[in-house]
């Protein structure tokens, strides 16, 4: 098996942290520890954004302010209900793929326990998507958990040939590894100024990030995300991305109504050419029915790039991505932030 070094450690740490869109406590000061030592003026603000920044190389001239953004936030589940046979009635936080979640192991504020699932034996005709209604998670405790206790998929990681890495939360932990190894590569060698921002509540308003960049006012964002692979049976025909063949440079995201966001031309297509210049192969799509914080650079006219990490399974209790994938964004936004950047004036010279 490859050896992805500094990548899976991350990714294994990172995982197995509790962080419920709005309760990114514990995960944001995970994200800082990362970064110690490469990094100075670490600091979590009120919305639970973890910040912090690599200086310019000593002697560097000419350099930006740049930000790089992976959100620290994760799906899951908050109690609502406790129920009389000692059971939990639950609400979704961000989009969970209920389809998914019966029989899954969990952990309630801490204390183990499962979604429960009807057998087999019992099932009805015609049962289809359960609503967050029907899910009922068994705990066993004694004295259950208070009412808005956040729920979190129990960590678990499966590692499989041909580097297949599948665990709970790689959306977006895996963007947070990422962000973590290209702070440790770029360390005293960057012309620029570098901000990390581990961003809270993308899973459900995009406030954080839009806090730090209003904060931070960079020249440049770039954001790390996962992104949608179409290479299931389910998904085949629905775009080209896959597993395995680079990082994808998504040009377009829509959901409804005001809330999209398109890439801002020059510095996509700068990625696409260092993407080349060092023999990257990387991927390209548009999407419908994807939000991330690159949202959030549109209302403050800060030029954006999103950078996606192809994934099987979002928002189920197993996520999986390749790690191939992940160590050529490392590549890519290392070479990006070791050189200068090309002017991102828009309009056509005339």
């Amino acid at each position: 098996m490859t050896d992805y070094g500094n990548l899976r450690t991350l990714l294994g740490a990172f995982t197995a942290v509790p962080g419920v869109s709005g309760h990114e406590d514990v995960m944001a000061t995970a994200f800082l520890g990362a970064l110690a030592g490469f990094t100075v003026e670490p600091r979590i603000d009120a919305l639970c954004n973890a910040i912090a920044r690599v200086p310019p190389a000593p002697g560097a001239a000419g350099g930006m302010r740049i930000a790089l953004a992976a959100h620290l936030d994760t799906v899951g589940l908050m109690v609502k209900r406790r129920n009389a046979d000692g059971t939990l009635g639950v609400v979704r936080v961000g989009g969970l793929n209920l389809k998914a979640a019966p029989g899954a192991a969990v952990s309630v504020g801490g204390l183990p326990g499962m979604i429960a699932v009807r057998s087999q034996h019992l099932a009805r005709a015609g049962e289809g998507i359960p609503d967050q209604d029907d899910l009922r998670i068994e705990i066993g405790a004694a004295l259950p958990p208070m009412v808005t206790t956040p729920i979190t998929f129990a960590p678990q990681t499966i590692e499989m040939e041909g580097g297949y890495y599948s665990s709970p939360y790689l959306d977006n932990r895996a963007g947070c590894a990422v962000l973590a190894e290209v702070a440790r590569q770029i360390a005293g060698r960057t012309p620029h100024e570098v901000y990390l921002i581990g961003s809270a509540q993308e899973e459900t308003t995009c406030a954080g990030a839009q806090a730090a960049l209003a904060a931070i006012q960079p020249d440049a964002v770039i954001v790390v995300d996962g992104t949608l692979s179409y290479d299931t049976p389910e998904a085949r025909g629905k775009g080209e991305v896959a597993l395995g063949h680079g990082p994808v440079l998504l040009d377009f995201l829509y959901v409804s109504g005001m809330n999209g966001w398109h890439a801002h031309p020059r510095l996509k297509e700068h990625l696409a050419n260092v993407a080349a210049g060092l023999g990257i192969a990387v991927q390209y799509d548009a999407v419908h029915g994807l939000m991330s914080d690159a949202r959030a650079t549109q209302p403050l006219a800060i030029p954006s790039a999103l950078v996606g990490l192809p994934m099987r399974g979002k928002h189920g209790p197993l996520e999986t991505v390749q790690l191939d994938d992940l160590a050529g964004v490392v590549a890519l936004l290392t070479a990006v932030l070791l050189a200068p950047l090309p002017s991102l004036t828009r309009g056509v010279p005339g």
